[in-house]
């Protein structure tokens, strides 16, 4: 397996999975730069409309929206750059005729989608942090809170990564698999606004902020532990019937 892994990490040396991992993240942290520095004193009266306790919170609840529909759109593009590779070129041929099991060749491609989206979230919380420093935001950083916001998508999109990565690897013109992670995408932020579709897994990602605007105002969300543990569970089930069905299928 480790091996697989190291010829894996090769061949994305040589692809574009690096720029969109930074893009979402640094066009997020751009945008709230520009928000939170020329319309400084819309924002502050906002928060304080919303109750927001202080701005770290506010932070916490402007980037839910914005990072729960850009997240989905970079892991379908970084599971279609990964995917890609192979299917260049007729690129299986050469790595399914190798003695390596298919199951392992699967799940060691899907590690690499999580580690990408792993740095992805990372920066995000890194540039987050430091966003706050220098705009001076009072009281102490919400490192907790931020933590969980940050890490917390990676657990909320597993389903999400889990069928965009099974579309990639089986379907080889990866614009399909694109429009349908596109579509799925803005069908979360609809999906979400209802109170009898908001537990489809699709609205998961616009929902999974670890605050949310109540009645009183931006407070803690309490769903936010549930939609972790659904995530996971079906992340996994959906990731393991998608090595299965890669193993048995002939993959051109």
């Amino acid at each position: 397996m480790k091996n697989i892994l190291w010829a894996d990490q090769l061949k994305l040396k040589r692809s574009s999975l690096l720029i969109i991992v930074l893009l979402v993240p640094l066009l997020i942290l751009a945008y709230e730069l520009v928000n939170l520095t020329y319309r400084a004193e819309f924002v502050e009266k906002q928060a304080e409309m919303f109750n927001a306790g202080s701005m770290w919170m506010y932070l916490l609840y402007d980037n839910s929206l914005l990072f729960g529909l850009g997240f989905p759109l970079a892991v379908t593009l970084a599971a279609s750059v990964i995917a890609n590779i192979e299917h260049q070129a007729s690129g299986w041929k050469l790595t399914l005729s190798l003695p390596l099991s298919r199951g392992k060749v699967y799940i060691s491609k899907f590690v690499w989608l999580t580690l990408s989206l792993f740095l992805s979230t990372s920066i995000f919380l890194i540039g987050m942090v430091v966003l706050g420093k220098v705009l001076a935001f009072e009281g102490e950083i919400p490192w907790g809170l931020l933590i969980a916001d940050c890490y917390g998508m990676l657990v909320t999109v597993l389903p999400i990564m889990a069928f965009q990565f099974w579309l990639s690897m089986t379907i080889k013109n990866q614009a399909f698999s694109i429009l349908i992670g596109s579509i799925s995408s803005i069908m979360g932020l609809f999906l979400a606004a209802a109170q009898t579709t908001r537990w489809f897994p699709l609205a998961y990602p616009i929902q999974s902020s670890t605050v949310i605007l109540q009645y009183e105002g931006i407070g803690l969300n309490p769903d936010f532990s549930a939609y972790l543990v659904i995530n996971l569970i079906v992340g996994i089930i959906l990731l393991f019937i998608g090595s299965k069905h890669f193993a048995t299928r002939n993959v051109q």
